[in-house]
């Protein structure tokens, strides 16, 4: 049987909004409400909740955003190196402005590449050293101009730790088109990102399209995962920072769908089912807001969430605001499944449940 709302011990609120560094003065607050439930259930027993997704204008600052950076390491690359090694910390403190950061790091040149040399990490600190440890000459001198990117950029995708929910991205900076190389073809690449979810950006110096030296066009990557090729013609540091940042909120202003979703955290004790109730400009197709959106007003989106209690005990989880796929806006819920089940003293056990998330996948589209 269905409760109503009487049933539930519990509404509150438990999130704040993100807002850092340059995102301050123009923060978008994705939201998702209420931000905490509880309730309280027989085993078979269901409760249904209105949550209401809001999606701001403007980028996101309180999503999961994950971004493996893919160098160029040929001759021709040491004062580009030099400039990302400079700029570093600029870079990830301004994309730490999107959300909860994580970044990796890898390389390409010719003969050789490394997709995943160092593996996605929230820890800044070794971010940083990360991006010092990639130097001119990794993978050999670049012995013709293509350089070995479609290897590179195959590997990143399928190789990185990607979060669940996590918006991704593959920033790749170099000067020369892509190759097809071991064993790695152009479809190869394409699939690898379609299946891991993430957008490919290039910062280009002056060479990712010039087809007439030979090598592939690397806007082949970037439209086909919907993200852009960003010219950089200069070697401020401070043009490298906002080039990137260019790249990631050009790729947040679309997107063709909305929803929540447990990301499997809720596990076997409680069943979640998702009904879209409306969908701003668009349409609602079972359990998803479809339309063609963009982040230039805010635009809310309902959803009707079913609780069934399975198995006793007391079961913390989250829900997810996603789009295309990837979190922006997270919430806490707490369901009881038998009358006497004691609960768990606050605060609420979901810090554990960061070890569950990693082996949990979730569903990701090209978009973000």
């Amino acid at each position: 049987m269905v409760t109503n709302l009487s049933k539930i011990a519990r509404i509150g609120l438990g999130v704040c909004a993100v807002s850092l560094g340059m995102w301050s003065a123009s923060a978008a607050a994705d939201s998702i409400d209420p931000l905490a439930f509880e309730a309280t259930l027989d085993p078979g027993e269901s409760v249904t909740i209105r949550k209401t997704v809001t999606v701001d204008a403007g980028a996101p600052t309180g999503g999961i955003i994950d971004v493996m950076f893919l160098i160029d390491t040929s001759g021709s690359m040491g004062a580009q190196i030099g400039q990302a090694k400079t700029a570093a910390s600029d870079i990830l403190s301004g994309l730490a402005g999107f959300g909860d950061l994580s970044t990796g790091v890898g390389y390409y040149s010719e003969p050789g590449s490394e997709g995943v040399m160092h593996d996605l990490t929230t820890d800044t600190s070794a971010a940083l050293a990360n991006i010092d440890s990639i130097s001119l000459g990794l993978g050999g001198g670049g012995g013709d101009f293509p350089e070995e990117g479609i290897h590179a950029t195959k590997e990143a995708a399928l190789g990185a730790s990607w979060r669940p929910g996590s918006a991704r991205f593959i920033i790749a900076l170099g000067d020369a088109t892509f190759k097809e190389s071991d064993g790695s073809t152009l479809a190869d690449a394409k699939a690898a990102l379609d299946s891991s979810g993430a957008t490919f950006i290039g910062i280009d110096y002056n060479g990712m399209t010039r087809t007439s030296w030979g090598g592939i066009d690397v806007s082949e990557l970037s439209t086909h995962s919907g993200g852009s090729l960003i010219s950089s013609s200069g070697l401020d540091p401070d043009d490298l920072v906002a080039d990137i940042l260019a790249g990631v909120t050009d790729a947040f202003s679309t997107y063709s769908e909305v929803t929540v979703n447990d990301l499997g955290t809720s596990g076997p004790g409680v069943d979640v089912s998702v009904s879209c109730v409306s969908a701003d400009t668009g349409t609602c197709v079972g359990a998803t807001a479809t339309g063609d959106y963009d982040r230039e007003v805010a635009r809310v989106f309902e959803f009707d969430v079913t609780f069934t209690g399975v198995s006793e005990g007391v079961h913390d989880f989250y829900m997810d605001g996603l789009v295309d796929g990837a979190s922006v806006a997270r919430e806490t819920d707490r369901i009881i499944v038998g009358e006497g089940v004691a609960e768990v003293p606050e605060p609420m056990t979901l810090a554990l449940m960061g070890l569950g998330l990693l082996g949990i996948g979730a569903a990701r589209r090209r978009k973000y």
